[in-house]
């Protein structure tokens, strides 16, 4: 069975005009995974980035500090994030016209991490669900979720069924994996979608392309490697 390990990017730049950056948290974040790694990880025989500039980053400080164990690096665009400007374009009206909303701009929302989070919460499960809106049309969460399971059925048929890959990417691309797997109802998905650490990793044995009932999950949203340090400020999920 082929192992796939998901790692989820080290912190962005939340709030900043730029989201799409590590911050030098997450930098930190990335180095001390690829430490760990080299210290008591698997060799792996493959490393894949979601091609964002937080995969790309993450995915390149892990791999120098893994020394003579770095894995080759490639990019892979089905695990790209999806769009979540156009995700908030369609749906935060819907969220700012509820009483109980607590803000009426982006701004204020931005200001709030409460109120960020319900608002987040919010756009991703009309998201999940289908709901009308009046913006400009996005991609469906189905159609992000099949996008997802292509690329990986892509990647491990053109690799050895015995393959241990790692997975550099964002957390909806590892919710989407997770919900195929585990068969998920949306409201669960939803759950995991808000509640996955940066630089976690999650274990994936896997028999193959198409073989996914099969599938074992048996590691999640793992952080011991951030624990270890006895840094609580490099323990985020923004």
């Amino acid at each position: 069975m082929a192992v796939i390990y998901f790692v989820r990017h080290g912190q962005a730049s939340f709030g900043k005009k730029d989201y799409d950056q590590l911050s030098n948290i997450g930098e930190r974040q990335s180095r001390i995974l690829g430490h760990h790694l080299a210290r008591v990880g698997p060799r792996l025989d493959l490393m894949c980035s979601g091609g964002l500039v937080r995969h790309d980053r993450t995915a390149e400080l892990a791999r120098d500090a893994m020394g003579d164990k770095r894995p080759p690096l490639k990019t892979h665009a089905a695990f790209t994030e999806y769009d979540h400007v156009a995700l908030f374009r369609a749906y935060l009206p819907g969220f700012l016209a509820r009483e109980d909303a607590g803000a009426s701009t982006l701004e204020e929302i931005l200001a709030d991490q409460r109120v960020l989070e319900r608002a987040l919460r919010h756009v991703l499960r009309a998201w999940m669900d289908s709901q009308e809106h009046d913006g400009p049309p996005v991609k469906s969460w189905a159609e992000f979720c099949d996008g997802a399971i292509a690329g990986l059925e892509a990647l491990l048929g053109g690799l050895d069924p015995r393959s241990r890959i790692m997975v550099v990417t964002s957390g909806g691309v590892i919710t989407a994996v997770l919900r195929a797997v585990l068969g998920l109802s949306h409201l669960r998905t939803l759950g995991l979608a808000l509640s996955i650490y940066n630089v976690s990793v999650t274990q994936l044995y896997t028999p193959g392309p198409g073989r996914f009932a099969d599938a074992l999950l048996l590691g999640y949203n793992n952080i011991t490697h951030l624990e270890m340090t006895g840094d609580r400020d490099l323990i985020t999920f923004r």
